[in-house]
């Protein structure tokens, strides 16, 4: 064991850690021995902290990363030279960046090919598994630029592999990072066939590529088909997810044929890649919304009906996309990554210590994701790590547009550059995520918060705003917004409406803005209404409000995005954050369609009127500028005028049961007349009751 510790900090600089139990003088001369050569080191200062005394040295010459090298004190004691700081230099990220596209596995039938980035490694193995259980390790080779490789000759499919890296002195085990197929849990990779997958045969719907074109939904394969009143064939998996013919106790449509009904166009689903959170084997036992990733490239396998297959999981993921784009639905995808599940498994740190994550100026790994790390996205090879796993997930799986999570903390060039690469390769893909402004060690100036829209013109952000402004505070349940008859802040309501781009409000683009007001996140709306207005509050009142907050979202320009169950009623049961509470908390309650099909009706008919006039879905500010006026009278109800050279639409929101009257400027068409299509010819409008009315002029 060492009696000394050594670190190379730099490419001319290592520190040296002396414990005083050791020696309490001062030494005089270290020496690196390694690669046939002895480097002296030069000491450029000492410092005692703590119980240990640093020495800096520097030296002339070359260390090579992947050669072991040791330090010797003036005693001839000697310490094995771990890789420092150095991973965290810029020069370092230059000398081993590696551009190619060939890391992880390809198989064909004579042979295999293994690649893996890892400079610092100082010896790298294979280790197989045979379908029949046969155990070997094969050692690998280093190439250049910190890539280690290995060509096998023979046909090597449902080999389970995983590495074995020697790193500081310590050997690990480790999954591919670029793996794209697993047993449960991910203790082994394995070797496929990708020309054995399912054939993804439907073309993606056809979309404009205009975000304010989109329609979000977001759900979980979980929630979706785990009721088991709807008597689902695989609740909670994969194969159920797009199976039809699925109906409430009352009849009435759930699961996919009722979203069909529905009128969106984007599914968003919850993660999908394999999380670490839910053992695979045994899926009843836990339950997790999946932000804790484990496999970035590798379908999550709690939702498969094998997970242990090589192929099956991926297979299953595939279909139920293919089925969606079948049924005329795009599939944007959550992904996670600003942090992972668990740094200490996760293959960053087993490859390539203090690297993969961020840290502080004292080397401690910093927490701003509050998940226990922060993935460096700054850094070269983490940057093309996440663009790589990106595009994967959009050639191999054909996703139609990805939802970052935290996306504030990852770093604007990252970003920037993830959506030039998608736009090349198919320019209708929509990206969007959580802009929330978080603390972090490369300063707010660098990361994709909502605050950069400038830097980050064609990324979508979720609107806390719009959610804070109808909803009501997130975090004090009590406090009303809008729909829950507040008129306080209605100078926001306005410029939320006109795609909050208006007066510097938010963004420069309303396609920039994701309107919403209820998620997987917090309090769904209607738990929501039940805390702030009193669980002995009218039950219809409350639902008016909910439908009233829906209405706005659906019309106010910008691009909608509601939460699966919202436009019934969802409820989780008071529960506020959800992620790892029981499927009967979690899980989406059909039933309540029955009691409330006349209300989903009045969503389907809101995005049919969004859908069909271009006025709800204006793109440029100088547009909305110039179309749209927004008027509130003192009781706080809303008068959202649109206007184009060919159709007049007037959109009252109400928040109050005050009667009003309202005269027309000529004669008007009430097309909505707060519950259903109408075709009433008015030259004024009387409204007694919280909801949305619309009415168009020719």
């Amino acid at each position: 064991m060492s009696k000394f510790y050594s670190y190379l900090d730099d490419f001319s600089q290592i520190t040296i850690l002396v414990p005083i139990k050791y020696r309490d003088d001062f030494v005089k001369t270290f020496k690196a021995v390694g690669n046939d050569e002895e480097i002296e080191l030069e000491i450029i200062s000492s410092e005692l902290i703590g119980t240990e005394r640093k020495y800096i040295t520097r030296f002339d010459g070359y260390i090579l990363l992947n050669v072991m090298y040791h330090i010797f004190d003036d005693r001839g004691e000697s310490s094995e030279l771990y890789t420092g700081k150095i991973v965290r230099t810029d020069l370092f990220d230059d000398i081993y960046y590696y551009e190619q596209s060939d890391l992880g596995m390809n198989y064909r039938k004579d042979r295999t090919k293994f690649k893996i980035w890892t400079p610092v490694a100082k010896y790298m193995k294979l280790e197989l598994i045979s379908p029949q259980g046969e155990h070997e390790i094969v050692d690998m080779e280093y190439d250049n630029q910190g890539v280690w490789y290995l060509r096998l000759k023979g046909d090597y499919e449902r080999y389970k592999y995983r590495y074995i890296s020697y790193v500081n002195g310590k050997q690990h085990t480790l999954t591919d990072p670029y793996g794209i197929s697993s047993t449960a849990n991910g203790e082994y990779n394995y070797v496929i066939d990708t020309s054995k997958l399912y054939k993804m045969r439907q073309q993606r719907p056809k979309f404009s590529g205009i975000y304010t074109d989109a329609v979000i939904y977001e759900t979980s394969v979980r929630d979706f088909t785990k009721d088991p009143s709807i008597n689902a064939s695989h609740p909670g998996k994969y194969q159920s997810f797009t199976e039809q013919g699925l109906v409430t106790p009352g009849g009435h449509k759930a699961g996919l044929d009722h979203v069909l009904d529905l009128g969106i166009t984007h599914i968003q689903l919850m993660p999908v890649y394999d999380f670490g959170s839910v053992d695979e084997r045994h899926p009843e036992d836990s339950y997790n919304w999946g932000y804790d990733p484990a496999q970035y490239n590798v379908p999550e396998g709690s939702f498969s009906l094998d997970p242990d297959d090589p192929y099956l999981r991926i297979n299953e993921l595939r279909e139920l996309i293919d089925n969606l784009h079948g049924h005329g639905l795009r599939v944007t995808m959550d992904v996670v990554y600003n942090h992972v599940f668990d740094h200490k498994v996760f293959p960053f740190e087993k490859i390539i210590p203090g690297y993969g994550y961020r840290f502080d100026k004292q080397g401690i790994m910093t927490d701003s994701s509050g998940c226990g790390n922060d993935v460096a996205s700054e850094r070269r090879m983490v940057r093309k790590f996440i663009i790589d796993s990106v595009m994967f997930w959009a050639k191999e799986f054909k996703m139609d547009g990805f939802r970052f999570d935290l996306m504030g903390l990852l770093d604007i060039r990252t970003m920037n550059t993830l959506r030039q690469k998608l736009d090349r390769f198919r320019s209708d893909m929509i990206v969007y995520g959580e802009g929330w402004r978080m603390p972090t060690e490369i300063g707010y100036e660098m990361t994709a918060h909502m605050y950069n829209p400038h830097l980050l013109f064609n990324i979508g952000h979720f609107n806390d705003k719009t959610r804070e402004r109808i909803k009501g505070a997130t975090f004090d349940v009590k406090q009303k917004g809008y729909a829950l008859g507040s008129n306080a802040r209605l100078d926001d309501i306005k410029n939320i409406l006109m795609g909050s781009c208006q007066h510097k409000f938010l963004f420069r683009y309303p396609t920039q803005s994701i309107n919403y007001v209820e998620c997987h996140d917090n309090n769904t709306f209607y738990d929501k209404t039940l805390a702030a207005l009193g669980k002995d509050s009218d039950e219809t009142i409350r639902k008016q409000r909910q439908l009233l907050a829906t209405a706005m979202v659906i019309l106010a320009q910008g691009v909608p995005f509601l939460h699966s169950g919202q436009e019934f009623y969802r409820s989780k049961q008071g529960v506020e954050n959800s992620y790892k509470s029981p499927d009967a908390i979690n899980r989406i309650d059909w039933s309540r369609i029955d009691a409330n099909v006349d209300d989903v009706e009045i969503v389907r008919e809101l995005l049919r009127i969004r859908k069909k006039y271009e006025l709800f879905r204006l793109t440029a500010p100088s547009k909305i500028r110039d179309m749209v006026t927004i008027h509130v009278e003192e009781t706080g109800t809303v008068r959202y005028e649109l206007k184009d050279p060919e159709t007049e639409l007037l959109v009252i929101f109400k928040n109050n049961e005050t009667k009003e009257t309202f005269n027309l400027q000529g004669r008007h068409t009430l097309i909505f007349d707060g519950r259903k299509r109408s075709r009433r010819q008015l030259t004024k409008i009387n409204v007694d009751d919280i909801g949305t009315y619309i009415l168009k002029r020719k």
